[in-house]
This record gives C-alpha cells, sequence and structure tokens, in this order.
C-alpha cells in the first residue's frame, strides 16, 4: 500500500500540487494592492494558475447606458476619416479552460461567456467598428499557449495569432487597398523569460512559486532591410495601435510579445504604436489624440484598439474626454479664464470660471467641453464641479494613469437631462493631490 505521504510526495512531483496552500481559499489574502486583481488564485493542469473572478469571468459586453455613447465615439471617428478595428482579447479562462481541473470547472460558465463576448462583438459592429470574429478561435484554440500560464498576458504565439485575425479582417475592409504598403517579415528573436504576475501572488501566499515559464520571442523588421528601409524617407503611418501592455512596445526585447511587427507583417503596413503598459482601456488612446502625433486635420486611416475583453467600457467619462480629443480639442474658446496659485492643497476648492454678471453667455449647446490645461503636468488626480443656472450640480473626479501624459484634459459637459436646457454658470476644482509648486490653471468653453 502506498502511504499518503509517499502519494503527496509523487503528486507534488508531478504538478507541484504540494506548493499550494489553504491560504489561497482566504478572503483576507486579496483586500489590499495588487492582490485584489488575483481574487481568487487556483492551480490549473500543467502548473497553470487561473484568477476566478478575472480569468473565469463572464461579465463582457458595453453596458445598456453607454451603447449610444460608444456608437458617439464611432461616428466622431468616422466624421474625421479614421477606420476602427477592435482587437478583443478573449480571457485566459476562455482560451485554456482545458487546463482547469474538474473540480473547478463549475467556476467558469463557458457557455455564457462565449455568449457574452458575441454579444460584445455585434454592439462593437452596429456602432461602426471592424470587429473580427474570434469565436472560432475560442471554440478551437491553437496547440501553443495563447496566454502564459502563470502571468495575465498574452504570449508571443497569442499576439500573432491575434494580430492574424485581426489583418484578416482588416484586409476585407475596403478602405484597406487605399494605404499605402511596406512588406516585413518576422524572425526568432531571444527567449522571452516570465515569472508571471499570479505566480507573484503565489510566492506572496504560500511563500512558493512554480518557477520560470520560456516562450520563444520575435522580431519584424522591414523585408528590404536596408538604411533607406530602416532610416530614410519612409511616409508617415497611416495605422495607429493602442492598448495594454500586451500591444506596448519595449526597449527590452524580452519583455516584447511583438503584436504590433505581427500586425506589420500580415497588413503590410507601417504602425505607429501607442498602447501603454498601466494605462487601463482608453488610456493609451486618449495619449495619442493629445499629443502631437494627433492632427484631427490629418488623421490616421486606421486606429487598431487592442482591448481586453472583460473591459466593460462603461465609465461615461471615457467619452467624455475622447469625443472632444477626436474631435481635435478647443479651437474657437467661448470662453476661456487663466489662474494662477502658489500651490494646490488636496481638497481645497477653486472657482476657475464664471459665466455671470453683465457678460453672461448661452452655454448650454449640446457638444459643448471644456478644455482644461495645467502647467504642472503631475496633477492627474481632481475633481471638476460645473455650475447650472437651475441649480443641477455636475461632479466629474479625473483620475489619469501615473504613465499618461497630463497638463491636458477635455470634459464634454453632461448630456443627462437635468442638465438639458440648464445654462452652465460656473466651473470649480478640487484637487485629490497636493501640488506644492506654483501652477497656472487654464479652463475654456469649447464647441
Amino acid at each position: 500500500m502506498v502511504s499518503t505521504q509517499a502519494l503527496a510526495e509523487k503528486n507534488c512531483k508531478d504538478d507541484l500540487s504540494c506548493l499550494i496552500c489553504p491560504a489561497l481559499h482566504d478572503p483576507v489574502q486579496y483586500q489590499t494592492g495588487a492582490m485584489k486583481l488575483m481574487k481568487e488564485l487556483i492551480p490549473g493542469k500543467d502548473r497553470w494558475l487561473f484568477r476566478t473572478m478575472v480569468d473565469l469571468s463572464t461579465d463582457f459586453g458595453i453596458p445598456t447606458e453607454r451603447h449610444a455613447d460608444f456608437a458617439r465615439l464611432m461616428q466622431t471617428f468616422k466624421s474625421k476619416g479614421i477606420h476602427v478595428a477592435m482587437a478583443i482579447q478573449p480571457t485566459r479562462g476562455l482560451m485554456h479552460r482545458d487546463k482547469l481541473y474538474d473540480n473547478d470547472k463549475n467556476k467558469f460558465n463557458y457557455k455564457l461567456a462565449t455568449a457574452k463576448l458575441k454579444l460584445l462583438a455585434n454592439q462593437m459592429r452596429r456602432a461602426g467598428a471592424v470587429v473580427p470574429d474570434v469565436l472560432p478561435l475560442i471554440e478551437s484554440p491553437p496547440k501553443e499557449d495563447y496566454f502564459f500560464r502563470r502571468d495575465h498576458h498574452w504570449t508571443p504565439q497569442g499576439a500573432q495569432i491575434t494580430a492574424k485575425l485581426v489583418a484578416d479582417e482588416i484586409k476585407k475592409q475596403p478602405f484597406y487597398k487605399d494605404l499605402h504598403k511596406t512588406n516585413y517579415k518576422t524572425s526568432p528573436g531571444v527567449f522571452i523569460p516570465k515569472m508571471g504576475t499570479l505566480n507573484e501572488g503565489l510566492q506572496r501566499v504560500c511563500g512558493n512559486n512554480f518557477g520560470m515559464q520560456y516562450v520563444q520571442g520575435y522580431q519584424t523588421i522591414p523585408e528590404n532591410n536596408d538604411a533607406d528601409a530602416l532610416f530614410g524617407d519612409m511616409p508617415e503611418p497611416e495605422i495607429v495601435l493602442v492598448g495594454t501592455s500586451n500591444s506596448a512596445a519595449r526597449e527590452n526585447e524580452s519583455k516584447q510579445f511583438n503584436f504590433d511587427g505581427f500586425l506589420k507583417q500580415y497588413l503590410s503596413a507601417d504602425i505607429l504604436n501607442y498602447a501603454l503598459p498601466g494605462a487601463g482601456a482608453e488610456g493609451s488612446l486618449l495619449e495619442y489624440l493629445l499629443s502631437e502625433n494627433y492632427d484631427a486635420k490629418n488623421p490616421p486611416k486606421l486606429i487598431i484598439w487592442e482591448l481586453v475583453a472583460n473591459y466593460r467600457l462603461g465609465d461615461e467619462l471615457t467619452y467624455r474626454q475622447l469625443i472632444p480629443a477626436v474631435k481635435g480639442g478647443c479651437k474657437k474658446p467661448l470662453l476661456s479664464k487663466t489662474t494662477k496659485m502658489s500651490k494646490l492643497i488636496e481638497g481645497q476648492r477653486i472657482e476657475l470660471l464664471s459665466n455671470t454678471a453683465d457678460n453672461i453667455q448661452q452655454l448650454n449647446t449640446a457638444g459643448n467641453f471644456l478644455d482644461i490645461k495645467f502647467t504642472d503636468k503631475n496633477l492627474k488626480s481632481f475633481y471638476i464641479f460645473t455650475y447650472y443656472d437651475n441649480g443641477a450640480r455636475d461632479k466629474v473626479w479625473f483620475r489619469r494613469p501615473l504613465i499618461v501624459t497630463g497638463g491636458q484634459f477635455h470634459l464634454e459637459l453632461s448630456r443627462s437631462d437635468e442638465f438639458k436646457d440648464a445654462n452652465l454658470l460656473s466651473v470649480f476644482i478640487q484637487p485629490t493631490q497636493a501640488v506644492n509648486a506654483p501652477i497656472s490653471m487654464e479652463v475654456s468653453v469649447c464647441h
């Protein structure tokens, strides 16, 4: 008879299950910091780790109250001659459900998740976006690891598969033939070592981890590998890529998943990569639209927006910032004021703009927005209060990620019914961070 200890040692040798501790199931472990997004870590076959809250989620789809906003955003892009293609990334549960142990499969409703992902794609298509069909990929996953086994990012293989899917759909569109073409080739690069965020969570809770995973990396260069192709006067890219750390270009090749490179190869087109790690769903898109590289009078022909499926795009502020930015910001202010302060105190409320007295203007036109500029680009966390002549007040909290550039903010005036026929009277700021240096704040009402 095999002893219990011997059986445990055998199991540990086979799948390292002995490294899993009971504390992984303790809710207290997931209450603070980075562990909030790790809830709840469970082991899978072949040394996989999953997060039940994120990887096994079925909560996809743009919320009903934001359907019109997403459609307005797509229509605004269209009005500038910009096509938008959505590169939706399925969850780790959808792509690697076969790695779940039998006793954990009831924690993931695969049919519901698939239906909700299809709903999301259809919502975006109806709004005017180009969206490839990822369902065949989910129903017949590739043999290679689409995701890292213990990390939330896709592998270079996952990036390549997705790039091919996205490129194939774009090439079906009438506008593709008008894009400037450049041939690219992809070659194996360095091997990528990945400890993994989920592995780090395991280490934090149990004091153990499953070790590193190594995968083949890739690099993409122009096929005509000469000085003119690499450094010469090539046309400005007509395609812009925005998205998350899955798409971001890295100086360190061992951290590069090469999604932009695979897109270049499959589309035979150059790409300007604005994807950012830690910028959320829309942070990199905002970064691009507020940069010198975006010209509303000479915009790109295509924006590829890489988006994780469970980013629901449900925050109204997303659209109230992006839509004015797509339009090109403020052209001619209707009303403007600059306020200078020696410093800002957290929680201090300051009036930045007043529309009263003898020179009052009618500022309730649909499409009006605030253009806000700070000389201190580190001020990224603050409330904006707008007050109206019917007694209504709109309160908005800006919390821009650290990696996204500050200094310039837009805020579309609220389209809610309570503000429909009301006139804007004043604008206040209340910082939720201190600024211990002189700062100039300019606020304009624009259309």
